[in-house]
């Protein structure tokens, strides 16, 4: 059952990305389009890593403390990923470009806060009596996570006032890989 959960606060976090994303191809001199090509491409892979990570608990036969260290190790590793690409992102080159920068600075840092302690929860597991509690534990960082995409792309909606980088982001090839999965 906490499996489930898992794999569903991920999803939910993941259909705050896809609603504002999705669309044709945009050309590749238009740095607005070519930040949001980048930014939706840094999610995608993200969200599917960490899908992939989630389905191995689909069978409760595979829950294990090593289990638990290797999953919680390959979302820390994840996570970082996406966060250095984030952060190598910069601004977007819009009228809320650095507002923007500023509210996907936060978000990696929740990002990164809340991956270390999804490691440092499944580390601590020293008997198989224990999942339960840290099973609890992770799943409170991974709505943590959650609900800071959630912050930040609400942020980015509102300082987004002229609709520069939402076009980008509709128009985006790359987002319309987020708006099918």
């Amino acid at each position: 059952m906490r499996r489930f959960c898992i794999a569903a606060i991920l999803a939910l976090a993941l259909a705050g990305v896809a609603a504002g994303c999705g669309g044709d191809d945009e050309s590749e001199s238009d740095p607005t389009a070519v930040w949001a090509d980048g930014f939706c491409s840094a999610v995608t892979d993200w969200t599917d890593d960490l899908q992939t990570i989630t389905s191995q608990f689909s069978d409760t036969s595979n829950l294990s403390e090593d289990g638990l260290r290797s999953a919680a190790t390959d979302v820390q590793s994840a996570t970082q990923t996406l966060v250095d690409e984030l952060r190598d992102l910069g601004a977007p080159e819009t009228d809320s470009g650095e507002e923007v920068k500023n509210a996907l600075d936060t978000l990696s840092t929740t990002l990164e806060d809340e991956s270390s302690a999804i490691e440092d929860t499944a580390n601590g597991v020293s008997s198989i009596t224990e999942l339960p509690s840290a099973i609890t534990k992770i799943s409170s960082s991974l709505s943590a996570l959650g609900t800071a995409f959630s912050q930040t792309l609400q942020t980015i909606e509102n300082a987004d006032a002229s609709g520069e980088l939402r076009s980008a982001l509709e128009d985006s090839p790359e987002c319309a890989d987020i708006s099918s999965s």
